[in-house]
């Protein structure tokens, strides 16, 4: 059967004209969304770029190291401070430099801009006689005192972890532009924001390598992917980063915009914060300004450009230098530099930073400047406005706790074969006289940005607290450092919880002892016979006053030091002993200035008298004497004008111990985060790290003055009888000149003299 043909019928012209003029008419919308679109991104690009301002993160400086004939201070110890800043050294007399021979120091100091003014490039000679400057000169004229760089210690960047430090064009070593464009931007000079010939280059180099050994993208292209673009790969992210690259290339100054590839490209990560700019990543690669670098370093930088990663000197050394000498090689060859400084320049090993912190330097002290700021900056401007926030922290101070710190855990945990690494410790140095924080230490792991013990935790006290009690029994009239107390048992009742039975230490009572020695040997009884006598209330009210807090809860138990405190706490009270009588709250930040260098704010010493100097001199001299005779005897500093008291909370779980002597006063805790027991009083453990940090410190002995109306009296530290040196176990001690002491009859021998001592150590 034959098939039925069908026939096709054709479109009417009518038909393909209406076809056409759907296609020109969808072509014309097209062509309007894609002008409208590229019109869009010509103003955000445009806006954005022009009004560009980075979020630059204030910027924290520690106190600048003071030079001055007379200073206790090694040869060694200015060279470490030096290092720490950056200097090299060097005989080339460049700034950023330094020379030591022998007793004799050069430095060609840095210009640099302090809270106060500004110094320019000066010549420095320090002079030594063993542990001790006795010469100083400035550009060859003799000087009375010269400061370093004040050392930056870290910064306040925001949650997205970007860090930079803004450079002005001048600001940026033509060998480092000059070398960017050879290695990254051959025609940047000329080409309009893309690069064919580039890409086509970058893809044959690679594909014949077999690795990726160049890249396609302009200067310009990368501007924009890390200024505007994510880090998406695709091809729509990829147009975008071009279109608007071309528009960045049509509006702005060639000059204009390699400024900002500087400021503005990854170079790194350090913890939680990005390396941007070259300004920053001079610093977190080398520890010294950009326009201080060498050819070999420069080329560093620039290598690491291609992967942060990958290249990461740190941690990479062998790949970071392969690929720092193949931007060394392309310098040569384009003429950016010459035969003999690339020579030179190869055969320079890395010279990366020996170490870095992450996060921020000292992040334990950050804690506290950034809580003394929340008062007049918020966090966002903090992270954002470039402030320059000068602060009381020393550096040397600084690394001296925090090595005293591991040391001793270390060296305790091995000693009595405690799980290694698990003891932590908090410390607290401030200047004696006006508050200033010279160090925290928040935690074993000084670096590390975590739960700060200085600052947060709060633990019980133990006898760290007992001084309070007797300073207001001193403050009473009623009792002076040779009136006889008895420590004897004793049974407070309690409506609480049932009657109260303290006991010493060594659950032994003492009998009738001297005030200085009831403090001294830290002899709970007596102490809680002299609380009670003076009353829980008045004690309680003057503990929150020292505190400078809410009074605690007047229970008995608090005159054994039953209340939780953080070192910080503690250090207020401290203060008021270390001071003469003035509360001197804990000071960290100097001053802020905006970002042209104008001075905002200036927080001034903040001090209050809250206490009688002379009633304060009076418990001084016992506490002296707890480091004498008492608890604190152990201590090898014992005899060398300080003053202290330790402290032990129950079952062994928190071991104290606060001292000072002229210069500085320490506080410090060692315990375990969980709160089990240490088997640590506050001598074998707490003041061990005081101990440590005192052989960096130079102790200055105290001069304590002789309170109106006492006169200095030798008394038995046993029984408070008048005494002579080397009868019995004597001790000077300030006594009101109406006060009749007994005559002490015959002496101790020495083995029994020897036997008290060693009672007392093992006190607390």
């Amino acid at each position: 059967m034959a098939r039925k043909r069908t026939r096709r019928r054709r479109k009417s012209p009518g038909t393909w004209r209406r076809v056409l003029a759907t296609a020109v008419i969808a072509g014309i919308a097209c062509a309007g969304l894609l002008g409208g679109y590229l019109l869009y991104l010509d103003h955000v690009v445009t806006s954005t770029f022009e009004g560009r301002r980075w979020s630059v993160p204030a910027r924290v400086y520690a106190q600048p190291l003071e030079l001055y004939p007379g200073r206790t201070l090694r040869p060694e110890d200015l060279v470490v401070e030096l290092r720490r800043l950056g200097y090299r050294s060097t005989r080339t007399r460049q700034p950023g430099t330094f020379v030591r021979d022998g007793n004799v120091v050069n430095v060609r100091a840095r210009r640099f801009v302090f809270d106060d003014g500004e110094r320019a490039e000066t010549n420095l000679l320090v002079r030594f006689a063993g542990s001790v400057v006795i010469a100083l000169e400035a550009d060859g004229r003799r000087a009375h005192i010269a400061r370093l760089d004040a050392p930056l210690i870290g910064s306040f960047f925001s949650s997205h972890g970007e860090d930079r430090l803004i450079l002005a064009p001048a600001d940026v070593p033509k060998l480092l532009t000059d070398g960017l464009k050879v290695v990254e931007d051959r025609n940047f000079d000329q080409h309009r924001g893309y690069d064919l010939g580039a890409i086509a280059r970058a893809a044959w180099v690679n594909l014949r390598s077999g690795d990726i050994q160049q890249g396609g993208s302009t200067l310009t292209q990368q501007l924009v992917k890390s200024y505007f673009l994510s880090n998406e790969r695709t091809v729509t992210r990829k147009l975008k980063e071009l279109a608007m690259a071309v528009i960045l290339e049509s509006r702005f100054e060639k000059d204009d915009l390699l400024n900002a590839y500087v400021n503005e490209i990854f170079l790194g990560q350090d913890g939680s914060r990005a390396i941007h700019g070259f300004g920053l990543g001079s610093q977190f690669y080398f520890n010294k300004p950009l326009a201080e670098l060498d050819a070999a370093e420069i080329a560093l930088l620039i290598a690491v450009i291609r992967g942060p990663s990958y290249y990461n000197p740190f941690r990479h050394a062998e790949r970071a230098k392969s690929r720092r000498d193949r931007v060394l090689d392309q310098m040569l060859e384009f003429g950016v530099i010459d035969a003999a400084t690339h020579r030179t320049a190869l055969a320079k090993p890395m010279n990366v930073a020996e170490s870095r912190r992450g996060g921020g330097y000292y992040p334990a002290f950050l804690d506290l400047v950034r809580a003394q700021l929340a008062r007049n900056y918020d966090a966002d401007a903090l992270a954002s406005v470039g402030y320059r926030i000068f602060t009381t922290l020393e550096p040397w101070v600084q690394d001296a706790a925090e090595a005293s710190v591991d040391a001793v855990l270390t060296q305790i945990e091995k000693e009595r074969g405690l799980p290694p690494d698990e003891l932590e410790a908090a410390l607290i140095v401030t200047r004696a006289q006006t508050g200033e924080v010279s160090a925290i230490v928040g935690g074993r792991k000084a670096g590390f940005q975590g739960f700060n013990r200085a600052l947060a935790a709060k633990r019980p006290v133990g006898s760290v607290l007992k001084p309070a009690v007797y300073l207001t029994a001193l403050e009473s009239g009623r009792f002076n450092l040779a009136t006889i107390l008895d420590d004897a048992p004793i049974v407070v009742p309690d409506e609480h919880s049932g009657p109260w039975t303290p006991s010493n230490f060594d659950d032994e009572p003492k009998g009738p002892v001297p005030l200085v020695r009831a403090l001294g040997d830290s002899l709970n009884l007596a102490t809680v016979r002299l609380g009670l006598a003076v009353g829980v209330e008045p004690i309680a009210q003057r503990i929150g006053e020292l505190l400078g807090s809410p009074a605690p809860n007047p229970f008995p138990s608090i005159l054994l030091g039953a209340i939780s405190l953080s070192p910080l706490e503690l250090t207020h009270m401290y203060a008021v002993f270390a001071s003469s009588g003035f509360r001197t709250v804990p000071k960290a930040v100097v001053s802020v200035e905006d970002e042209a260098g104008t001075t905002l704010d200036h927080y001034p010493i903040e001090v209050e008298q809250i206490a009688d100097p002379d009633t304060v001199a009076l418990l001084d001299h016992a506490l002296m004497a707890v480091m004498l005779r008492g608890t604190g005897e152990r201590s090898r500093w014992s005899g060398h004008g300080v003053a202290g008291k330790t402290g032990t909370s129950d079952e062994y779980r928190d071991s104290w111990f606060a001292g000072f002597d002229a210069n500085y006063l320490t506080v410090t805790w060692v315990g375990y985060d969980d709160n089990r027991p240490t088997g640590l009083s506050g001598s074998t453990g707490a003041m061990r790290i005081w101990d440590a940090l005192l052989s960096t410190l130079y102790p200055t002995p105290l001069t304590l003055p002789m309170p109106y109306g006492t006169q200095l009296e030798v008394i038995d530290y046993e029984s408070g009888m008048r005494t002579e040196e080397g009868c019995g176990n004597p001790i000077a001690v300030p006594v009101p000149y109406n006060v009749e002491l007994p005559e002490m009859a015959g002496c101790r021998t020495p083995l029994e003299r020897f036997g008290d001592r060693l009672r007392r150590w093992f006190n607390d």
